[in-house]
């Protein structure tokens, strides 16, 4: 309701540049049910050159034609930078959650069929300039019912996600918020920041909340193993997943050789490891 009567309409781009998951969870679908094409974006974390990663934000803006971008307090300086570049004229921002604040206006919620765009998911730029990529929503039910169904990981009513991946990317936003919206699954979300500071939380989580399914690149199986002491295994009960699934970045052996090692005595099944590779462009 806020984004509509901030002027937006059905299929303009809205740039979700938020640095906290709670917000980022609620933003993406609000943007949906109003009839708009979020365009997820990654807030700083491994730039060291702030005039790289604002070359990279002002690129996306400008080929997505953002009609909005949408930040929060804790990016605001970054946001500022931004907003004095040539590409941004003409594009509003939104600080949240005060822009959402208060009682919302009156709202029509638009008609938004499978064929309509539902986001567009940009690329890492690892080897060019990040390209965006058009999802509708009929590519993201397909996608989603098609990894976590009865062909895929076979979504059970006891399964629970748990995740401390960046939503702005595959692996996180698909596999931990939109495909578990779709099917239905509950998931656990750590802010990515916390599993850099402290790994150990990632399978203090798992234990917690009996978690049946989580997902990370081969160099957190590799930090956590190396990590976690002796004295802290005896705290940690891994015995409930059934998939750890690896990707994103080349997957060795010897790494979930030793994880599995490692955490055998927590009730680890090696059986549960998953190595998978997928394209943001297919």
């Amino acid at each position: 309701a806020f984004l509509s009567a901030a002027g937006l309409g059905k299929g303009d781009r809205v740039a979700l540049l938020l640095p906290e998951n709670h917000e980022f969870v609620l933003t993406f679908p609000g943007a949906s049910v109003a009839g708009l094409v979020p365009v997820p974006m990654y807030p700083q974390a491994t730039f060291k050159s702030v005039d790289a990663y604002l070359d990279i934000l002002a690129h996306i803006v400008e080929a997505a034609d953002v009609g909005a971008l949408i930040a929060m307090e804790a990016n605001r300086d970054v946001v500022e930078k931004l907003e004095a570049r040539p590409e941004m004229r003409g594009r509003r921002v939104l600080f949240a959650p005060e822009a959402f604040a208060g009682e919302p206006p009156p709202f029509a919620r638009p008609e938004v069929g499978p064929e309509d765009l539902c986001f567009l998911q940009f690329t890492s730029g690892s080897t060019n300039k990040p390209k965006g990529v058009q999802v509708t929503h009929a590519n993201l039910v397909a996608n989603a019912t098609a990894f976590l169904g009865p062909a895929g990981l076979n979504r059970t009513p006891d399964d629970v996600g748990v995740s401390w991946l960046p939503l702005f990317h595959d692996m996180g936003l698909i596999g931990f918020v939109l495909g578990t919206l779709i099917v239905d699954l509950p998931v656990v979300l750590m802010p990515t920041a916390h599993f850099a500071r402290m790994p150990r939380r990632w399978l203090e989580l798992i234990t917690k909340h009996k978690g049946t399914i989580t997902y990370a690149p081969n160099f957190a199986y590799q930090l956590v193993a190396k990590r976690v002491h002796e004295k802290d295994l005896a705290e940690l009960d891994l015995s409930t997943l059934r998939v750890a699934g690896c990707g994103a970045e080349p997957i060795r052996a010897k790494t979930l050789i030793e994880f599995g090692e490692r955490f055998a005595p927590c009730g680890f099944d090696d059986r549960a490891f998953l190595p998978s590779y997928g394209m943001a462009e297919s």
